[in-house]
């Protein structure tokens, strides 16, 4: 694993060889895990580091971000920590083992070794760890065979009640199913058919489900996660009420079509909180008060709750703009809405105006801007200073709907309109 260790950024380069040298002064051993190594042996890139520590993991980063001169956060209810070094972020966690108070529950963790860390993974191909320390540093750990199952492109979990104590994992099944190209080894399917008939994920704390859905919408071209999770159990888990039509998925797939272009398109807006356009899409169909309780009970943040129910909410509203209209109504009604709700839009409305209005603020509208300011207002004397918003407001409509190029001709239109004010 050594050659594997080159391929990583120079900054991880360095934090592993000063980790390793920091480990061998404090009499700890440390070691990647989980992700990070299935990566490494994938050919994958690497963004974070997670780090296992037999030992005090706390202590260990804690003197790791003095050395290295990095920001550091801890956690002491669950013995992690984290360093920040160059813009990239590296966890630290004690080795630990854990134990279910009941099925679906948090579990209850205590300091343990490496082998018990990894023996409480989800899948065998998450079980592997690569040594840190010397003399065995890059010697991969595999006690479950996690580097054969990648080699035949399987998910395995590691016992028989996996799904049961922590049926989150079926979720993150389906996610390494969908994101690799993998699939579920027999004997891990069966357990997890059986995990959805006896409804473990109504089990789990809605705050954790939410989490594991944000991660599944947050994927590349999610349709694919989205049908696989349709064909299994369904969002029921999310609500009851939700179903699905044929129509619904295609939605998801004009909804990647839409993403992809606003990307290529739009490289100097801001980048979209894509997977809110999904979650749209999952619970459109449903009353808005349904809407609003799931976004509560779920524990959304204040902004994703408002475009999620903004989006429920215009959905009929909208449809104002599935007519000829003036340029600058279209201007004025999307401009209330957030890029989120506008792609939502885009993607919900298969064809006809609406759509194609969509399409004019995004390629024209968006980035109209007037030249004219307060100021020069006040240079012209016009009126008092209240009435300026009004006059620049209805300037812009004027220049959207007639095509101004120039500032002159813009002053010359708020003559005009300040006019008609007066």
């Amino acid at each position: 694993m050594i050659n594997r260790l080159k391929s990583l950024s120079p900054q991880f380069k360095k934090i592993l060889k000063v980790s390793s040298r920091l480990a061998g002064r404090l009499g700890y051993r440390i070691y990647l895990v989980g992700g990070v190594t299935r990566d490494l042996l994938l050919g994958r890139r690497v963004l974070d580091l997670d780090i296992v520590v037999e030992g005090d993991a706390i202590k260990f980063t804690q003197k790791l971000a003095e050395c290295i001169q990095g920001d550091f956060s801890k956690h002491h209810a669950f013995g992690t920590a984290t360093v920040y070094f160059d813009g990239h972020k590296i966890d630290f966690a004690t080795a630990r083992t854990e134990k279910y108070p009941h099925w679906g529950a948090l579990p209850k963790v205590k300091p343990s070794s490496l082998a018990q860390d990894l023996k409480r993974r989800d899948f065998t191909i998450n079980a592997m760890a690569i040594s840190l320390n010397r003399p065995d540093y890059g010697k991969l750990i595999d006690l479950y065979n996690g580097s054969g199952d990648l080699r035949k492109r399987l998910i395995r979990v590691l016992h028989a009640k996996s799904f049961l104590e922590d049926p989150t994992r079926i979720l993150r099944a389906i996610r390494f199913e969908q994101r690799f190209g993998f699939r579920m080894e027999p004997c891990t399917f069966s357990l997890l058919k059986k995990a959805l008939k006896l409804n473990m994920l109504g089990q789990v704390n809605p705050h954790r489900l939410r989490d594991e859905l944000i991660l599944i919408l947050k994927e590349a071209k999610p349709y694919r996660y989205i049908k696989r999770i349709r064909e299994l159990e369904g969002f029921s888990f999310v609500r009851k009420e939700i179903s699905f039509s044929k129509r619904k998925l295609r939605f998801f797939r004009r909804a990647q079509a839409s993403l992809s272009r606003y990307a290529r398109n739009f490289k100097k807006h801001r980048k979209l909180e894509a997977w809110l356009i999904y979650l749209g899409g999952l619970v459109v169909d449903l009353p808005l008060g349904r809407v609003e309780k799931f976004l509560h009970d779920f524990g959304f943040k204040k902004g994703e709750r408002i475009i999620i129910s903004s989006i429920r909410r215009n959905l009929s509203k909208i449809k104002k703009l599935d007519k000829r209209v003036r340029p600058h109504v279209v201007y004025r009604i999307l401009t209330l809405y957030s890029f989120e709700s506008i792609l939502f839009f885009h993607a919900y409305h298969s064809r006809g105006k609406l759509r194609k209005n969509i399409e004019y603020f995004l390629n024209t509208l968006v980035n109209i801007r007037l030249k004219t300011r307060g100021k020069d207002l006040k240079k012209l004397d016009f009126g008092p200073l209240t009435i300026y918003s009004k006059i620049l407001t209805r300037l812009l409509y004027a220049k959207i709907d007639k095509g101004l190029k120039s500032k002159k001709e813009e002053l010359a239109e708020a003559g005009r309109i300040y006019k008609r004010l007066s």
